[in-house]
């Protein structure tokens, strides 16, 4: 937006800041999730993002606490499906550790006035400098035996790849299986089409591959050709 070049210049101001305008309004909520797990940023980089006195901080953290709770419920779910089979299948021994366990939990709920979400936001963040090549997921994982119901959050949300393709170009796979001159193909065939080219793309170029690779082209200019 700072060039000489006229051009350019409108470029960016008419046409690129309409586009992120945009798609900022309509933001994914998952990705503050997954900035506010990292112990470099939390709560502080997002409040940093957005205007001075936005209430869509605390509209995120609601969100937040929300699905940690479903993660708390999960978990107490699963751990009260585990004491069951114990307490039917398990000996003299186990059922003693059993109860040492509940027992210890029991004590630990008692102590804990705030959830696993909370103390972590409580804790002071993590210095950037000191920690610039910081993986967030091994982090997580050594932070599992002090919050695992968290660490289990974490883990989901920041194992979700991220794309730099567009979102229309993910779509625009019709146009090049469904041309002017195959416009009438029916649904299973053009599914078998995209089929056919995505294990073309994953088929190794080796010698004992040769044959595949050429059938599977011989079956897709058949049906271009009218077959099918």
């Amino acid at each position: 937006m700072t060039s000489e070049d006229e051009d350019i210049k409108s470029m960016a101001s008419d046409d690129m800041e309409k586009k992120f305008n945009k798609y900022w309004k309509c933001y994914s909520k998952i990705l503050f999730f997954a900035c506010i797990l990292d112990p470099r940023y939390k709560v502080k980089y997002v409040e940093f993002c957005f205007p001075l006195g936005s209430t869509q901080v605390v509209t995120l953290l609601d969100k937040l606490k929300l699905l940690y709770k479903e993660y708390e419920r999960a978990s107490n779910d699963i751990c009260m499906a585990g004491s069951s089979s114990k307490e039917a299948f398990g000996d003299v021994r186990d059922d003693e550790m059993l109860e040492f366990e509940q027992f210890e939990s029991q004590v630990v709920s008692v102590s804990r006035t705030n959830s696993e979400l909370e103390e972590y936001l409580d804790e002071k963040i993590l210095s950037w400098k000191k920690n610039e090549k910081l993986n967030v997921l091994e982090y997580w994982k050594v932070e599992s035996e002090k919050r695992p119901q968290l660490s289990m959050m974490a883990r989901d949300i920041l194992s979700i790849p991220i794309t730099s393709v567009a979102s229309e170009s993910a779509f625009s796979i019709a146009g090049r299986v469904l041309d002017k001159y195959r416009n009438r193909l029916l649904p299973e065939n053009a599914e078998a089409q995209i089929c056919l080219g995505s294990w073309l793309d994953g088929v190794p170029y080796i010698e004992e591959g040769h044959l595949l690779v050429h059938d599977f082209s011989d079956i897709q200019n058949f049906e271009s050709e009218g077959g099918w």
